[in-house]
């Protein structure tokens, strides 16, 4: 008689007949085994299960990384049903094969697998992550990823740690995942686009699959950038990689999943949100890039003006009422408010934050993450955290009439209450108020200030010069400047003028004349003329400020900053989406007949300087490069250049090269120069080379 899981792990003693019901009840309905529901539960563990079931079948407890497998052995088990099923081939002898199973009751399996290879199949155990890491580190390795990666330098002291349900922690060293010196390819990838997009000063990691590649782009500063493309037959392996140090299913590929984890890089830690998103090529993956380094800035940090900093402390200072902060995803509203925390927190106060999620954990100050899927949202929070005796609350935001009714009234009895709403300015936040069912009287009396804001990109100072200003000042009648700057851009900037950002700041404090305007019927242009007479400035007068004294520049506070516009804007012109090839160390005339031949085919040229090459790759962002490459000059230093870093380690690449260097082709291939073409140049064979190569990537 064959048994099932849970009778054997009952006969072990490690389950009563109570919780296998439950768990049971559980199941019903999600595509689970029945020992993840048991580990979720948290009333047994994978090791625990993997031991009961060696002892009470009698089958040998096994760690997969004791064995030698080779690609032959792996042949004979399909990768996705490895990935399925939780198996992985160990040996072969003669006509047995040994698996190794996370549930070696899993009798289907070992039938499927017994059929299709034609061997008996003799079954040992293993612990499910014990067998998901050997999958990845053995199906995952491609020579040929590697042979790209190898050149790249390793981050041994790189270390993620995953976090489990009940905030319990588990470490991985990426060190123990290297196999002697050598990393395997994936880990290897995986470790180096997050490393890169510290060091890069990202926010996001967007990691999405395309028909024939997977595009990593990094938001920097507020804007995508795109960083690298990697091969479309990796594009499992990779979002395995990420799913193992993200504690998420990696079966599960149809349904949307969220995960966390953390990476210490040196001595700093970066806290990782990954979300993922079936998509029709595939799951698209997002990393949050949290440092509490750069995440947590004090209120004089934020570039808020003097003018405003002072009547805004005036109203936090406050023993009670409601401060609002407004504007679009992404413009530092938790920032701001995180600052104005840590400003108030003292230990004559207790300070209750309610957020989703809670992002950085602040030191002497109680935090609620709410959790919509089993109820306890906002509003449900905010009652439960009026019995605690709070002085001051914040709520992450107001979306509904009950968390603006409660957080109002709470206003109004004696705590000082700290919010965000998503408006465009100051004045529009409290027709938001009224539009969702909060009385005229509520907002008047509970609402004491309102703070809306954007983030700007600062000019680079490092490249930033003085330069004339343009056109649309004249356009658009804004205030003339004596002087006007600019960055030209440079490495530190990686090109684009701009390095860091700051804020820009409305604020707007309820006064008498505004209480009478909006007890009766008002609009938004009434309501902001009498703010601006009782003293308020507007986010565009601020921005203006900060263009006065060379921070930012024009184009940054048209595209991000409100404002009346006296003249329509033009249309924006269309990018070109060509595709871009760097020209270098061409010989004059090979480099003419290139860009001509490339020009006519509808390729956008640059050339790179000789003096130095990863300038040009860094600045341009080339989608190909067409290099020469002669006896005279060598023949490592440009590859060992490009494949050196993580951006260009797949960036495809020709190869010119002198007809007499042809008795070096091996040599040559061994380098990285895998696709050469000969002098004379044959254009026809150059431009079907080319055409190959985009098909690919």
């Amino acid at each position: 008689m064959k048994k099932r899981l849970g009778e054997v792990l009952i006969e072990a003693g490690l389950l009563s007949e109570e919780d296998l019901e439950k768990a049971l009840n559980l199941q019903k309905g999600k595509n689970k085994r029945l020992g993840k529901i048991l580990i979720e539960l948290g009333i047994v563990n994978e090791q625990q299960i993997a031991e009961a079931l060696a002892r009470q079948l009698n089958l040998p407890l096994v760690d997969c990384n004791d064995y030698e497998i080779t690609q032959e052995l792996l042949s004979i088990v399909p990768k996705k049903t490895a990935e399925k099923k939780i198996v992985l081939p160990l040996e072969k002898q003669d006509k047995r094969l040994l698996l190794a199973m996370a549930d070696p009751l899993d009798w289907e399996t070992i039938d499927e697998i017994a059929f299709n290879s034609g061997l008996k199949v003799t079954v040992a155990i293993a612990p499910e992550s014990n067998i998901l890491g050997a999958i990845e580190r053995l199906y995952g390795s491609e020579e040929k990823t590697w042979s790209l990666l190898k050149e790249i330098p390793s981050y041994d002291g790189v270390e993620f740690i995953k976090e489990e349900e009940g905030d319990d922690r588990q470490e991985v060293n990426i060190r123990s995942l290297y196999k002697m010196s050598e990393a395997p390819p994936i880990v290897k990838l995986v470790t180096m686009i997050l490393v890169d997009a510290v060091k890069s000063g990202a926010s996001d990691i967007h990691i999405e699959p395309t028909e024939s590649f997977v595009q990593v782009r990094y938001r920097i500063d507020g804007l995508l950038k795109n960083i690298l493309k990697y091969p479309k037959h990796i594009q499992d392996s990779v979002i395995s990689r990420i799913k193992i140090i993200s504690n998420l299913d990696i079966t599960n590929r149809r349904l949307p999943q969220d995960g966390r984890s953390s990476l210490k890089l040196e001595d700093k830690k970066i806290e990782l949100r990954i979300s993922t998103l079936p998509s029709v090529y595939g799951e698209k993956i997002v990393i949050r890039l949290l440092d509490p380094t750069t995440g947590l800035i004090p209120l004089s940090g934020l570039g808020m003006p003097e003018v405003l900093l002072k009547p805004l402390m005036e109203l936090v200072s406050q023993p009670q009422g409601m401060l609002l902060v407004t504007g679009p995803t992404g413009s530092g509203k938790t920032t701001s408010l995180y600052a104005i925390l840590q400003k108030l927190q003292t230990e004559t106060k207790n300070i209750i934050t309610i957020e989703d999620p809670v992002e950085y954990k602040l030191e002497g100050i109680t935090q609620v993450g709410v959790n919509e899927a089993i109820g306890f949202g906002f509003a449900n929070a905010l009652r439960s955290v009026l019995r605690q005796d709070p002085d001051v609350i914040m709520v992450g935001e107001i979306r509904d009439i009950d968390t603006a009714e409660i957080a109002a009234r709470s206003a109004l009895t004696g705590h000082f209450v700290l919010s965000t709403v998503h408006t465009n300015d100051t004045t529009s936040t409290i027709t938001r108020l009224i539009d969702i069912g909060l009385a005229p009287y509520l907002v008047t009396s509970a609402v004491t200030g309102i703070l809306a804001q954007r983030l700007i990109r600062k000019i680079c100072p490092h490249c930033r010069e003085e330069a004339d200003p343009p056109e649309e000042i004249r356009r658009l009648d804004f205030p003339p400047l004596s002087r006007y700057y600019r960055g030209k851009g440079c490495r530190e900037c990686h090109y684009t003028g701009y390095k860091g950002r700051i804020g820009v700041y409305e604020f707007l404090r309820m006064t008498t004349p505004m209480k009478r305007l909006i007890a009766r019927h008002f609009t938004e242009d009434e309501l902001l003329e009498v703010a601006k007479e009782s003293g308020t400035r507007t986010l565009f007068e601020d921005a203006w400020e900060k263009v006065k004294n060379g921070i930012t520049t024009v184009e940054e506070i048209i595209s991000k900053v409100p404002f009346q516009k006296k003249v329509p804007l033009p249309a924006p012109a269309l990018k070109c989406k060509s595709r871009k090839v760097l020209l270098y160390n061409l010989k004059p005339s090979d480099k003419r007949l290139v860009q001509s031949t490339l020009e006519m085919e509808d390729y956008r040229v640059v050339n790179g300087a000789v003096s130095d090459f990863q300038e040009a790759l860094e600045r341009e962002s080339p989608d190909l490069v067409i290099m020469g490459i002669s006896s005279g000059n060598g023949v490592e230093s440009p590859m060992k250049q490009l494949r050196e870093n993580i951006r260009f380690a797949y960036l495809p690449v020709i190869s010119v090269a002198d007809a007499k260097l042809r008795s070096m082709r091996e040599r040559l291939e061994e380098e990285g120069y895998q696709n050469i073409i000969y002098r004379p140049l044959n254009t026809h064979k150059l431009v079907f080379m080319i055409n190959q190569l985009f098909q690919k990537n």
